[in-house]
């Protein structure tokens, strides 16, 4: 028990004393909006981590193995299986973003890559910065200018780690991420932003000006500014949200659509607050640890200006099984990709609008 006791610990956390988990209530209040989702099986667990929808309706998403996969809505509870399109890289795929209308710029583990749809030719744009390689990307953003812009949620637990980085990440609490801006004159990968914690989801402003940015672990959202007077500034956009934000969408309308992996957490709030605690808990075996309950997943509507949050949808059946993304397709229709589910969710908010009223 004393060896044991005495073993050095995998993590060095930091505390947090994380602010109260705001109400579920008014706004965010839970409902069973998402059950009306119709969900696609798609693969293994952590396959369709990231979704992007063309405007002729095919769906496109990558897998635990490095490739690049397409389905048409609709057709896969008839048995129609995905198309397979390319292989991309070894690692797996976690973000996908439209560069134009027939090309995909592809975030993998720990290279950014692109894929022409119409000759199926794969480019590997950047595996790191001129400073440091990359350590562990989750999404991206493509400006008109063909900048893309990308998160790297750690480079202190990287994709090649055995270890499950995020976990190691979520509980020591330390500001390891960072947002990168690929030029397409330069071909280089520019640091513009670091010292974030575990930056997941990005998304480009309606007036192109500033990127909205998740922390997934500081249940926040910043906006950085990329353009135009305040150019350099960053600001935090919405603070102490009431779940775990992940990937970001706007929809045109004046609203930032966020995916949250899962509702806010007490355990998590008591390991933020006694690290020592925290080593001791990560030494034992994974069977021992506390753990909370399933994943209760949902997606914010937040206004763009403002930061004020308009509506929720929630996952009353955990079904999607911790929502890593967000997609806004043709027509308004949020287009969900699963952590760990192995399933694309499609959702029609206007669906919900044309229901007629209780009495």
């Amino acid at each position: 028990m004393i060896l044991w006791l005495m073993w050095p610990s995998p993590i060095d956390p930091i505390r947090w004393d994380e602010p109260a988990a705001p109400a579920l209530s008014g706004p965010t209040a839970p409902d069973d909006d998402l059950a009306a989702a119709t969900l696609y099986p798609v693969g293994d667990p952590g396959t369709a981590r990231s979704v992007a929808v063309s405007t002729d309706g095919m769906v496109y998403f990558g897998s635990v193995d490095g490739d690049i996969m397409r389905l048409r809505a609709g057709i896969a509870e008839n048995g129609i299986q995905p198309e397979h399109l390319a292989h991309i890289t070894d690692e797996p795929i976690y973000g996908l973003a439209w560069i134009d209308e027939s090309t995909l710029a592809i975030a993998a583990a720990s290279s950014l890559h692109s894929l022409n749809l119409t000759t199926l030719e794969v480019r590997t744009l950047s595996s790191g910065s001129t400073s440091q390689s990359f350590g562990h990307l989750t999404n991206l953003a493509v400006a008109e200018d063909g900048t893309i812009y990308f998160t790297d949620s750690s480079t202190r637990w990287d994709h090649a780690s055995r270890r499950p980085g995020y976990y190691y990440d979520m509980l020591e609490n330390r500001p390891n991420g960072l947002v990168y801006a690929w030029d397409p004159q330069s071909r280089e990968a520019i640091q513009i932003r670091d010292r974030l914690y575990y930056p997941n989801g990005i998304a480009i402003a309606s007036d192109g000006q500033s990127l909205f940015v998740s922390e997934s672990f500081r249940y926040m959202i910043q906006r950085i500014w990329i353009a135009g007077p305040r150019r350099g500034e960053i600001e935090v956009f919405a603070k102490n949200l009431p779940g775990m934000p992940t990937g970001l969408s706007v929809d045109g309308k004046g609203n930032v659509i966020v995916a949250m992996a899962t509702r806010r957490s007490r355990l998590l709030a008591t390991a933020h607050r006694n690290p020592g605690l925290t080593q001791v808990l990560i030494k034992l075996p994974q069977w021992l640890r506390p753990t909370d309950s399933r994943p209760r997943g949902f997606v914010l509507r937040i206004n763009e200006s403002d930061g004020q949050i308009r509506d929720a949808f929630h996952d009353p059946d955990s079904a999607l099984n911790y929502l890593s993304s967000v997609t806004v397709g043709p027509g308004g229709v949020l287009w969900l990709g699963s952590a760990f589910g192995g399933i694309i969710g499609r959702f029609d908010p206007a669906e919900l609008d044309d229901e007629p009223a209780q009495p």
